[in-house]
């Protein structure tokens, strides 16, 4: 007996990869939190030039507020507040460019994550620029001011669809 003959099999289609490509409501949102962060890191980097002047100006601040404590007290006082105050702000910025990328591909917890991001530097901008004295933190002020129109441009109709739209990712 012999066998029928077996119809050849039909060959598989590759799929091709479909490009996905980013929203101009997206891109500008990366950029101005590029811009946002470039600002950050600039503004901290300069203000370390003046340290000494601004070490100075935080001890003078901590005499005034604690005239009891001792002299090394007070400067110990002092760097661990120039230390987080000009720490936090490069922290902050390689955070956000961080969650930049993620907000490229489309990860919609990038935008609540960089919504969170500049209130906190909304918050770090008002404290250093209230409590230390320098030209160049002011970068931090507008550095928050361009952040939030970051988070508006995001949270755009059209950046909707790029973050999927109310489905689950």
């Amino acid at each position: 007996m012999t066998r029928p003959a077996v119809p050849p099999r039909p060959r598989l289609q590759r799929f091709q990869p479909v490009e996905r490509v980013t929203p101009r409501v997206v891109r500008s949102a990366a950029w101005l939190w590029i811009t946002a962060a470039g600002l950050q890191l600039v503004g901290s980097a300069l203000a370390l030039t003046e340290a000494r002047a601004l070490f100075a100006g935080v001890v003078a601040e901590v005499a005034q507020g604690f005239p009891a404590e001792a002299e090394a007290t007070r400067e110990r006082v002092a760097v661990a507040v120039l230390a987080l105050l000009l720490g936090a702000g490069p922290l902050i910025a390689l955070l956000e460019l961080g969650c930049v990328t993620a907000l490229n591909r489309g990860k919609r917890w990038a935008r609540t994550v960089l919504v969170l991001l500049a209130g906190v530097a909304g918050v770090h901008a008002v404290i250093a620029v209230g409590g230390l004295r320098s030209v160049f933190l002011a970068g931090l002020a507008v550095a928050s001011g361009i952040a939030v129109v970051a988070v508006i441009v995001s949270f755009l109709p059209a950046a909707r669809v790029w973050f999927g739209g109310g489905e689950k990712r």
